[in-house]
């Protein structure tokens, strides 16, 4: 019955692993990501290999992504923006109380003079 329940166990944890990651944001002004202009609001970002599903305000959004594990854990849940041409282009999302950064490959990005902004 041991070896049935660690099956189990094991199981579970490769459907998790399997199910990709899920992640809260919140958008203070519209950003574009993956071509698609996303409204301020609450959006869950869905991480499976190297696509994301971004789903929230009436909107859906799949685009590329890839993840990256840094050295030291965020303090906090943070969208980084590149601002050329006076658009918010949603570059990355640095993931509060983990070390992952989720990079998103936007579309319509053209040179990166700016500087990302924070917010």
């Amino acid at each position: 019955m041991k070896i049935v329940k660690e099956i189990g166990v094991f199981f579970a944890l490769g459907l998790a692993a399997y199910g990709g990651s899920s992640y809260s944001i919140r958008l203070s002004q519209p950003a574009e990501v993956g071509g698609t202009q996303l409204k301020p609001g609450d959006y869950k970002v869905q991480v499976e290999g190297a696509k994301a599903t971004i789903k929230g305000e009436g909107q859906t959004v799949e685009t590329s992504v890839k993840v990256e594990d840094g050295s030291a854990k965020f303090p906090r849940t943070s969208v980084r923006y590149d601002t050329a041409d006076g658009k918010y282009r949603m570059e990355q999302i640095q993931v509060g109380g983990t070390k992952t950064t989720l990079v998103f490959g936007n579309s319509n990005s053209g040179s990166k003079t700016a500087q990302p902004a924070v917010r």
